[in-house]
């Protein structure tokens, strides 16, 4: 993760935190530190758990009872929510792994579209931010999105 995209983090939770006058939401963000701070491990079935600090055994162990694990941008467990900052595609640019698949960003060998599964098994909702949306919109997104899951409709400034 690049200093941009950690900036643009912490710009979106910024955003949060002045629609959120009254505290609902708790978004932590994935700083990229290896500690995982977002790290949530999901089953097939949907159960999950936060898991900040997992040591590679302990991984391999969540893997064998067929727990997969993921680290969302910014994720509030107590909601269920995550953001995630999306980065447009260039193509087929990148470095190849092995059996010839491009080498993508994430923490398991999943697709979004694999992410996006287990997060709706789970009850999580996502919303993904795009990098060539305009700050406008991505705000306006962030802001219609947070209001469809806040407890209370007076949360937000009108």
């Amino acid at each position: 993760m690049g200093i941009q995209d950690l900036q643009k983090l912490f710009e979106i939770n910024q955003q949060i935190k002045q629609f959120d006058k009254k505290k609902h939401y708790n978004f932590i963000i994935d700083t990229d530190t290896k500690e995982g701070k977002t790290r949530i491990v999901i089953d097939e079935f949907g159960a999950w758990k936060k898991t900040p600090y997992l040591t590679e055994e302990q991984a391999i162990e969540f893997r064998k009872k067929g727990f997969r694990q993921f680290v969302p941008d910014l994720i509030d467990f107590k909601n269920k929510v995550i953001i995630e900052y999306q980065e447009e595609s260039k193509g087929r640019q990148g470095v190849l792994r092995r059996r010839g698949k491009i080498n993508k960003k994430g923490h398991d060998e999943f697709s979004d579209e694999d992410k996006d599964l287990f997060y709706k098994l789970a009850e999580f909702n996502q919303l993904k931010i795009w990098e060539n949306t305009s700050p406008e919109e991505q705000k306006e997104e962030l802001e219609k999105f947070l209001r469809i899951f806040s407890n209370t409709k007076n949360n937000f400034k009108n």
